[in-house]
């Protein structure tokens, strides 16, 4: 129970519990009517603009737009407040003075709005002053049980709604997809998420950016999340746990485990944490107790960019994960293949080591050229002579190989011999057998590849890689994936 003060009275009220936050984030991600308060009449680049143009053309929402002035917007009415709006709002998006703030919290709350996103900076990631402010919107939504995201922050995306301040043009956005994203960083969400999502292909069901996050927090869009049937994996970006949140991810992530989750932190080093404390008012976390905890709850730590990319790819696939550490490099360059090598080390991969036996069965089923002249160690290298029928031939028999638990294919398009259709083949070739085991490959991310690629990757059968070190990647993500899972069955035996 908290003391609630207004600038008449003092109240007695709750704090909006956990359960009531997140059954509010459905009018967050899927509102059917919005207001957007802080529109220009007159510079169509304003931030609030952005948005409601945004929504208004491309979004199934309705969308009102709020000035004190009125006035005609788009060819619609803009209102002069919230509680001129002729309809039951789900979602007001508040892109305005910090300091005027509280006032339009006050509005929203005595007209019954569902939730608020705010958007606007100048609050506890400004110092002492700014602190206050952000404590006085907490009161106020803890008295009318409004819900907010932020402040300091850009919101949402959803197939419903757009909150982010970049118009479409802009931003690079994911295909629709099964991934959801928390990101405490707007500008992280955007570049290193979004356009590196978009490039690689992988699609995005629902995205927020949290920013100072004084209500809704990393937990309650875990826990909301962790409902929704159309996602599987949860990405996280972080810059520092509010007191007993880490504690409370690590503890979910150990009872829940139906969705995998993803987690890059920012902040580690001293300087790093400087910087996230006039980022977004984070607070240090001690990395190495943190890391640990996240380990043995299953949850997968990405330690950069290129790692959250790959890992987010080959996860999302759905792929079953390799059961043991023991991988196979499948390579048409012997040079490609020697990196791997050294980078498969780096990355804690096993190369398996394979038997006489099984190096004659892979001999026997490519062409004489490659027999005399390819090698049949670990990695395999198939040469220059190699054709679509010889790779297809050795991964059927990598597959059936009971020593093998996963399977990294290098394929370098330029081999005359190799047709455009090689992805499409090897797609067939691990659908229909029945070991399942994961498979993925490398293949150089140009337009004029795009048919070997989406062959490879028809029915999320085989994630393709830009570069060999996020193929490498790609299946330190599923091992991680597949250790995971043996932590959380012993964790539950206890």
């Amino acid at each position: 129970m908290v003391f609630f003060f207004s600038l008449t009275k003092i109240k007695f009220v709750s704090k909006l519990n956990e359960t009531e936050i997140i059954q509010s984030l459905d009018s967050i991600f899927k509102p059917k009517n919005m207001a957007i308060v802080g529109v220009s009449l007159s510079n169509p680049l304003f931030a609030g603009n952005i948005i409601y143009n945004k929504n208004l053309f491309e979004f199934p929402v309705n969308i009102y737009p709020v000035n004190p002035k009125g006035g005609i917007l788009e060819g619609n009415k803009v209102y002069t407040d919230i509680d001129k709006i002729p309809v039951d709002l789900d979602l007001v998006v508040l892109m305005i003075n910090a300091k005027i703030v509280p006032e339009e919290m006050i509005n929203c709350g005595e007209t019954s709005v569902k939730s608020v996103i705010i958007g606007s900076g100048g609050f506890s990631e400004k110092g002492p002053e700014g602190r206050k402010l952000e404590d006085k919107i907490a009161k106020i939504s803890e008295k009318y049980r409004l819900p907010f995201m932020g402040p300091n922050c850009i919101g949402v995306h959803s197939a419903y709604v757009d909150t982010f301040i970049l118009p479409s043009e802009r931003l690079a956005t994911p295909p629709p997809g099964n991934v959801a994203v928390i990101s405490q960083s707007g500008g992280f969400l955007i570049d290193q998420i979004f356009s590196k999502f978009h490039e690689r292909e992988i699609g995005i069901n629902a995205a927020a950016n949290i920013g100072n996050k004084k209500m809704i927090n990393e937990i309650t869009l875990l826990k909301y999340f962790n409902t929704e049937e159309n996602i599987n994996t949860i990405v996280i970006y972080n810059e520092g746990f509010q007191k007993n949140t880490g504690k409370e991810i690590v503890e979910f992530a150990r009872n829940h485990n139906e969705k995998d989750i993803i987690i890059i932190k920012g902040g580690k080093s001293k300087q790093g944490a400087k910087a996230a404390q006039s980022h977004t008012a984070s607070i240090a976390t001690n990395m190495n107790l943190i890391s640990s905890s996240f380990h043995q709850a299953g949850i997968i730590e990405a330690i950069s960019e290129s790692e959250l990319v790959s890992f987010t790819k080959a996860i999302s696939f759905g792929l079953t994960p390799p059961k043991e550490n023991r991988i196979v490099i499948l390579s048409i360059s012997g040079g490609h293949g020697v990196l791997a090598a050294d980078l498969a080390a780096y990355y804690k991969l096993n190369l398996t080591e394979f038997s006489d036996e099984q190096k004659e069965i892979l001999k026997n089923n490519v062409n004489d050229v490659i027999a005399n002249i390819g090698s049949f160690q670990n990695p395999i290298d198939l040469t220059g002579s190699v054709t679509d029928e010889d790779v297809e031939n050795c991964l059927y028999e990598l597959l059936n190989f009971k020593n093998v638990s996963g399977i990294i294919i290098l394929l370098v398009p330029y081999v005359p011999t190799i047709t455009m259709q090689i992805g499409r083949r090897l797609g067939n070739v691990v659908r229909k057998i029945e070991i399942k085991k994961p498979v993925v490959a490398y293949c150089p991310w140009l337009k004029r590849y795009g048919i070997i690629i989406s062959g490879l990757e028809l029915n999320r059968t085989i994630p393709v890689a830009s570069t060999i070190e996020e193929g490498i990647q790609m299946m330190r993500g599923l091992y991680l994936k597949g250790q995971k899972t043996k932590r959380i069955k012993k964790y539950r035996k206890r």
